[in-house]
């Protein structure tokens, strides 16, 4: 795994932390997390963020689901005009569409953007600690892989996330992960590379990002910081044409 890149840009009317090297490499993708917008709200009332997000994006399309901090992935495949789909109870979203946005919330847990540029498909998920103990990066890579990817040629990019030094844990998520008993920090992020890693993502297309959720709270919603209402938005797609 190396070390991520992720800058700050305008994308349309949003602030968002993007991918560096991905705006290069793959031409027409759209990727990124919105950043802390009080007037942005993507948490119980995100009928503003989504319509936001849509016209920032230029895509206007969107598929999205309940969270329900599992392993359960969705598949896009409709072509739905305009708008905002809600894909059901899932984490993660796969799909072998273009002109269709995904996206996720997050405060803290973390983003998986997983591209196959040559097939053009995606996938995108939320891992918390219990999806992450449940094998939601894993399941999306093996929903991918029956759309046609094969694992070693995904790019993966672990997106903002709450740090090491900020995710004092319990007994509970130490049990869940398979970590050393009495462990009291926890890096999910560096836990789900050595999950895909095993399944044959390789180590030059694994990215994380360094930027931590709670350490810069001017820039990002923290639920460990405070922020038990509030979320920004992961999303990733490719625009049509």
């Amino acid at each position: 795994m190396t070390r991520g890149v992720e800058v700050e840009s305008q994308l349309g009317d949003l602030r968002v932390s993007r991918q560096l090297d991905w705006g290069a490499r793959f031409p027409g993708l759209v990727q990124g997390i919105t950043l802390r917008a009080p007037d942005l709200d993507f948490g119980s009332s995100p009928r503003g963020g989504w319509a936001t997000l849509q016209s920032s994006a230029g895509i206007p399309r969107v598929a999205c689901c309940r969270q329900v901090h599992g392993a359960a992935v969705a598949v896009y495949d409709d072509s739905h005009s305009s708008g905002v789909k809600v894909l059901g109870d899932a984490d993660a979203i796969v799909t072998a569409r273009e002109g269709v946005l995904l996206a996720v919330t997050v405060a803290d847990c973390v983003p998986v953007f997983v591209v196959e540029p040559v097939r053009r498909l995606l996938g995108l998920a939320h891992a918390g600690w219990r999806g992450t103990a449940a094998g939601i990066a894993e399941a999306t890579l093996g929903a991918m892989s029956r759309l046609g990817a094969e694992v070693a040629s995904l790019h993966v990019h672990l997106g903002a996330a709450i740090c090491r030094k900020c995710y004092k844990v319990g007994p509970e998520v130490t049990a869940a992960l398979g970590v050393p008993e009495g462990t009291r920090h926890v890096d999910l992020r560096d836990h789900i590379a050595r999950s895909v890693r095993a399944l044959g993502v390789d180590s030059g297309r694994l990215t994380a990002s360094q930027r931590c959720t709670r350490c810069d709270s001017g820039s990002f919603y923290s639920y460990r910081g405070g922020d038990r209402g509030q979320r920004m938005c992961a999303f990733l797609g490719w625009s049509a044409g």
